[in-house]
């Protein structure tokens, strides 16, 4: 729906980026928001204070337009210098891990958001999660840390622990680790997913 009319980036790889999947050219982080009726602000949970309060220090043209940043750690606070300037904050963030890489597009597809708006925004924070296909699923302002935390504990711990499974059974000489640990650990997830702890099985039931 909406149309791609201005991107910035920092990186080389990601101002490459904006050119063959936006089909623009990189300009500045100000020049975005005056060109645009919705921002979105899609940085690392660590610099996306200093991008707000840096562009609002600009005088970037926030008045009446959406702006919206995808961080799960992050409430509306953090956008509060760009909402002094009269913008319109929203927080939608994709419930999904993201590497880089080209299959990253696809995994948005069906993917629950957690969206924070004021009551007066939600309906359009619901809507555009909508049309990116994806489900929104409303967070408390005051809940965010806490979601955050149980989105990351469980992402990120099942990667270490099947990175530390995959090298012991490297060591006792098997080839494909990931062929090993596929079935079993999809079974589990589904155990686990279907019938919370009570799918746990083998050693630690005994």
């Amino acid at each position: 729906g909406p149309r791609v009319v201005a991107a910035s980036g920092v990186s080389d790889s990601s101002r490459e980026r904006a050119v063959e999947r936006l089909g623009v050219t990189p300009t500045r982080p100000e020049d975005v928001v005056a060109k645009s009726d919705l921002i979105l602000m899609t940085v690392p949970d660590d610099v996306l204070p200093d991008l707000v309060s840096g562009l609002a220090g600009t005088g970037a043209a926030f008045q009446g337009k959406l702006v919206a940043h995808t961080s799960g750690a992050y409430g509306l606070a953090v956008l509060n210098p760009a909402i002094r300037a009269g913008s319109l904050p929203l927080a939608l963030h994709p419930v999904m891990t993201f590497t880089g890489r080209e299959d990253d597009l696809r995994r948005l597809t069906g993917i629950s958001y957690g969206v924070t708006a004021p009551d007066m925004l939600r309906p359009v924070a619901e809507a555009l999660v909508i049309e990116m296909e994806g489900e929104p699923v409303w967070i408390a302002d005051d809940d965010r840390p806490l979601y955050h935390a149980a989105l990351a504990g469980a992402a990120n711990h099942m990667v270490t622990l099947i990175a530390e499974s995959s090298e012991l059974l490297e060591r006792v000489g098997v080839e494909q680790p990931g062929r090993m640990l596929g079935p079993l650990l999809g079974a589990a997830l589904e155990n686990v997913l279907r019938l919370g702890i009570s799918g746990l099985t083998g050693p630690v039931v005994r």
